[in-house]
């Protein structure tokens, strides 16, 4: 495998049911973390912070706006909303050259806040959307690299679904 270093993010926009959202001017991805179990005791020399096998804490997906308008707004509803956010991005290959590199995420999740921002002469809304997420999944090139499905029972990375022999197991 050849070495690639990651640039700069090129252009993205957002899309809510397939329909492109304005205004956005950023968003920021969902953290993954595992809740924790402390285990001490004999045989080991001190406590350890386990995270434990299949349970994923809550992951937010925030949206920065410029501005309302009819599309941001429809962000706001009830209900499960399939957002898909898409970017390119350079990457300096081994030999120096730049290629541009799309990627794709896709979430399936509930509005869970909606601030519309501010009004303020001169100045931009500066609003912000957040969503709780149920479903994510990343695709780089094509390729799917990451999927989240905490109402599926579904951690999948690189192919291999981390989940696969608790499913079986229940």
């Amino acid at each position: 495998m050849s070495k690639v270093i990651s640039g700069s993010i090129i252009a993205h926009k957002l899309l809510s049911n397939n329909v492109e959202i304005d205004d956005q001017v950023s968003c920021q991805l969902p953290s993954i973390e595992k809740p924790t179990q402390e285990i001490k005791g004999a045989g080991i020399m001190g406590p350890i912070d386990m995270p434990m096998t299949g349970q994923v804490n809550s992951m937010v997906f925030s949206i920065s706006s410029r501005s309302i308008n009819s599309g941001a707004s429809e962000l706001a509803k009830p209900g499960v909303q399939n957002l898909e956010l898409r970017f390119i991005r350079d990457i300096m290959q081994a030999d120096g050259s730049m290629i541009p590199e799309g990627t794709k995420i896709f979430i399936s999740g509930v509005n869970k806040k909606y601030d519309p921002g501010k009004i303020e002469n001169g100045a931009t809304m500066d609003g912000s959307i957040e969503f709780e997420v149920l479903r994510y999944r990343q695709v780089i090139n094509g390729k799917e690299v990451l999927l989240i499905d905490k109402l599926n029972s579904i951690y999948k990375i690189n192919g291999i679904d981390y989940m696969e022999k608790i499913r079986a197991a229940l």
